[in-house]
This record gives structure tokens, C-alpha cells and sequence, in this order.
């Protein structure tokens, strides 16, 4: 099994899983920049090197250490253990708080595994698988067979999920009106960069314009992105996401027609959450719709963006409460 794959160990009563083992390659990596730039710089000013030197070791031991945090599912003692490094236990959370195991998307591609609590379903969650490319991996078929399935069966020893009935008798996002019900969207954001696009596009088209340096191809080329920048949020704005429950139809119509979508109720599969993340720092989820494929059309339709991931199961269910009915 590579030490860049998650790594797990099957016992009668626990499971042991070790999914950063890409940290010891990263630590391997940083190891050789490191001692490239002790070098270069005892050529450079020998015997001033005492500081860094510590300080790049530390960083290389955390790294190093960070490869031997593992996750465990106690079934004797009911809980699952979290230890940093390998010693340090930083969660401990007995099984009946816990909520399963699932797949999360990145945006940028990929995928892994992770647990969450049923106080958070679609949080962070715990990571306890590497990252995969794609679904094939060996690895991810064999985790998903083997690790997965047990867990599940040591949480439902304990505390079996049951179905959720939960009454929809109001909607928090959509409005209804002759059984279409349509998602309210979040327009004054939109609306203030379209306006400053279109403004700033319009403005560089007058005899005022600020951008004077520029050719006649290069002003033109700058005020059409502005303004075609500015109509694209105006756009966004304005695109309707409708659930039509008498024709059973999904819609989602842009006014300048672009993204224009539809699809049947009775296509529907199931959603999939999308964690984004920019340079490390979590973005947003965002909830899509995936359907049946028809051909080779895209079969997933965005509903919504959340940052609070707290809404995301409401939203999920007003969806399913408004597609359930006849």
C-alpha cells in the first residue's frame, strides 16, 4: 500500500485508520529545500545559521509528526479518538453523536472521505481518508468495501439512523404562488457590481474616460469586459431557480439565456455537497442537484451556495418536502 494512501488496520473490536501519509513526503521534500538553504547560506554568512536552523527543524518535526495522526472506532468502548502526532487525543466523541460516513467534492477536484456529527452534517466533518482523484482508486474502492461499511455497522450497533420526518409547513427559502415555488435569491450584492461594471464600462466609452494610455484595441477590449462583466452579474441576479410541482419540473432560467436548464421531479437522484476552499481558508458549500443522464448532457444543476452550514440540511428538505408533492 503506498504511504501516500490512506492506510488502515482491521481488528476485532476497532478499526485504525492513518490517512496523512502524504505528510512524510512532504516532509521529505521540505527536508531537502531545507538543508539546500542551510547550505546556501553557511556559503553565505557561516556561523549565523544557529536560528534558523532550529526553527526549520521544528517545522520539519511537525511535519513529520502530522504523518502519524490517526483516527480510531473503539467498538468495546463506543467512541471514536482523534490523536495528533500519533500520542495527542484531540476528539473523542462516543458513536451515538456521530453521523456517518461520506464522500466530500472538492472544487478542485477530487474527493475524500470524512465523518460527521449529527450536529453538524455538512460541516467540516473529520477527515479519515487521503485524497483521491477519482473514484477508481484502488485504494478508495478498497476503503469504501472494507473500512466504510464497518463503521457504519459499529454506529448502528449503537445508535441506528432513522429516517427523518421532519413537516415542512413553511419555507425560509422559496416563495410559492400557483404551486411554483421559486428561490428567493440574494440580489443587493449582485446588483452593486453590475452596477459598477456597467458604470465603469460606460464611463471609459466617453470623452472623460480615465484609461488614456491605451490603443483603440485595447480600450475597446477593456471597456466591452467591463460592461459584459457588469451584464453577467445583472444576470445572476435575475436568474429564477423554480420548482414547478403541477408540471414537475425543475427550471432554471437566466435572462440573457445563459445556464438555462430543466429537468423532471422524477430525474432526480440525489445532492451532492461541494466544500470550496481558497488558499486554504473554507468559501462556502455549494448544494448541487445531480439527475439522471440524459446523453451526454450535464446532469447537475447548482441550487445554492451556503456558508453556514447549518442551513444547508433545512434547504435540502424544503427541496424534498416541495418536490413530494402532487
Amino acid at each position: 500500500m503506498l504511504i501516500s494512501k490512506t492506510q488502515w488496520k482491521i481488528e476485532s473490536e476497532k478499526v485504525t485508520i492513518r490517512p496523512h501519509g502524504i505528510v512524510f513526503i512532504l516532509a521529505g521534500v521540505l527536508a531537502v529545500v531545507f538543508i539546500g538553504l542551510y547550505l546556501l547560506g553557511q556559503k553565505e554568512s557561516p556561523g549565523d545559521m544557529g536560528p534558523l536552523v532550529v526553527v526549520m527543524a521544528l517545522i520539519w518535526l511537525l511535519f513529520v509528526l502530522g504523518g502519524f495522526t490517526y483516527v480510531i472506532f473503539d467498538r468495546s468502548a463506543g467512541r471514536m479518538k482523534q490523536m495528533l502526532f500519533g500520542f495527542l487525543p484531540i476528539r473523542n466523541i462516543p458513536f451515538e453523536k456521530l453521523y456517518q460516513v461520506t464522500m466530500v467534492t472538492q472544487r478542485a477536484g477530487g474527493f475524500n472521505f470524512r465523518i460527521f456529527t449529527k450536529a453538524n452534517k455538512y460541516g467540516k466533518g473529520i477527515m479519515i481518508s487521503s485524497h483521491y482523484g477519482k473514484d477508481t482508486d484502488p485504494n478508495a474502492v478498497a476503503f469504501s468495501n472494507e473500512v466504510i461499511p464497518l463503521i457504519h455497522q459499529y454506529l448502528d450497533a449503537v445508535a441506528p439512523l432513522v429516517p427523518e420526518n421532519t413537516e415542512i409547513t413553511s419555507y425560509e427559502y422559496f416563495t410559492e404562488g400557483d404551486g411554483i415555488y421559486t428561490l428567493k435569491a440574494k440580489k443587493a450584492g449582485l446588483i452593486v457590481f453590475g452596477t459598477f461594471f456597467l458604470a465603469l464600462g460606460i464611463h471609459e466609452c466617453t470623452p472623460y474616460a480615465w484609461m488614456t494610455d491605451l490603443n483603440i484595441g485595447g480600450k475597446l477590449l477593456m471597456t466591452a469586459f467591463q460592461i459584459g462583466l457588469g451584464v453577467v452579474f445583472f444576470a445572476a441576479a435575475y436568474t429564477r431557480l423554480t420548482f414547478n410541482t403541477g408540471s414537475r419540473i425543475i427550471e432554471r432560467k437566466s435572462p440573457i439565456g445563459i445556464g438555462n436548464r430543466q429537468f423532471s421531479f422524477d430525474s432526480f437522484v440525489n445532492f451532492q455537497t461541494v466544500r470550496k476552499t481558497y488558499n486554504g481558508v473554507y468559501a462556502g458549500t455549494d448544494i448541487n442537484m445531480l439527475f439522471e443522464a440524459a446523453g451526454k448532457k450535464n446532469n447537475v444543476l447548482r441550487a445554492s451556495t451556503f456558508k453556514n452550514t447549518q442551513q444547508i440540511e433545512r434547504f435540502m428538505l424544503e427541496i424534498g418536502s416541495i418536490m413530494n408533492r402532487m
